[in-house]
């Protein structure tokens, strides 16, 4: 059966919410005509996340739920889920975002829309003064700052958990993805802009900041880790590290 869109949800101890995200969805799916196939990728949430999800997939043309395997103590792998994601998906084109729905779902009227027209890629973009505040906010604008000077000049928000791929250009970029943490985002923007991609921005001025994120927390330690990847990243495009994609054959994930 051909499938005109994936959708990847990277997963971790979602419980309170999984399962009215699923619903939420799941109804506003209903009302479209494309064929849309759900892809979930739990990061072995203790939680029983996958379970839940499990059980809403008569909702759906269809759901897949993918264990992406354990989670190493304190680490963040949301770059790995979402690639195991990808490289399942069917979709001839495949996006992903997150299970908070912190981005309403309207916008993928948009994506329908980029779809019908071929483009390539196409990213949601936030105002970042108003759905931030405080320590966040601060980060977020020095952070989107650096990078915007170092990385990808033009881009407004790279953090946006709502990006859609073509099927193809989404496979050349995740295949020599190489950041699992913090700032996959950005690494993927990069690597399309290395390739050639064009990049659309959808903008979201009623993006809205979900208690319980992954992000609550952990502000400092994030921020030097997205620094890092950053300072990477362009290492990695200086030295020629994206010119050619790289196996994932090691990467182990159990579809269910």
């Amino acid at each position: 059966m051909a499938v005109d869109l994936s959708i990847v949800i990277p997963t971790l101890n979602e419980a309170k919410r999984i399962d009215s995200a699923l619903r939420e969805l799941s109804a506003y799916l209903r009302k479209q005509k494309q064929s849309v196939e759900v892809i979930i990728v739990d990061l072995h949430s203790p939680d029983g996340t996958a379970e839940l999800a499990k059980k809403q997939a008569k909702a759906f043309e269809s759901l897949k739920v993918i264990d992406a395997g354990p989670r190493p103590k304190g680490k963040f792998l949301k770059g790995k889920q979402v690639k195991l994601g990808v490289m399942a998906a069917k979709g001839r084109y495949i996006m992903f975002m997150d299970a908070d729905l912190a981005t309403p779902l309207k916008y993928i009227d948009n994506v329908f829309a980029l779809m019908k027209e071929e483009k390539p890629i196409a990213i949601c973009v936030r105002d970042l003064q108003s759905s931030h505040t405080g320590l966040r906010k601060f980060i977020s604008g020095v952070g989107n700052f650096l990078v915007q000077l170092i990385l990808l000049p033009g881009i407004k928000d790279t953090q946006c958990g709502f990006k859609v791929f073509e099927a193809e250009a989404a496979r050349q970029i995740f295949k020599r993805q190489r950041v699992v943490s913090w700032g996959f985002d950005m690494e993927a923007l990069a690597i399309a802009r290395r390739l050639g991609y064009r990049i659309d921005t959808i903008s979201v001025p009623d993006w809205h900041d979900v208690a319980g994120g992954s992000f609550g927390g952990k502000a400092i330690k994030s921020t030097l880790q997205t620094f890092f990847d950053l300072v990477r990243i362009k290492w990695w495009l200086i030295t020629g590290r994206y010119n050619k994609a790289r196996g994932h054959g090691a990467e182990s994930a159990e579809i269910a």
